[in-house]
């Protein structure tokens, strides 16, 4: 139980395309026209699968252009991997001009 506020929390497992699946039948839309983003008490949920699925989704890219490059990653935690990433896209590349 969670003592903050006495609510019972539920962590689940899943694989990715199993998230995926998940968020896109929450996003059907149903026979009322609405759907899991019209429900308040659904919406928190939704966005915590969300920005998790964008997680391990953002990780398995950079991961695969890292090997694709070259680079061995398999002793790389997740962490790991989204960290570089993330200092990778925050360099501030720039192309140099052409010459005229």
């Amino acid at each position: 139980m969670d003592t903050a506020n006495g609510e019972h929390r539920i962590t689940l497992d899943l694989s990715l395309a199993e998230g995926q699946a998940l968020k896109g039948w929450l996003l059907q839309v149903g026979n009322d026209g609405g759907s899991a983003l019209d429900d308040e008490r659904l919406k928190p949920a939704l966005m915590q699968l969300d920005t998790a699925l964008n997680y391990v989704e953002g990780v398995t890219t950079v991961r695969r252009e890292l090997e694709a490059a070259g680079f061995r990653t398999e002793s790389m935690s997740d962490e790991e991997v989204a960290d570089l990433g993330r200092r990778i896209s925050d360099a501030p590349l720039r192309r140099a001009a052409s010459p005229a």
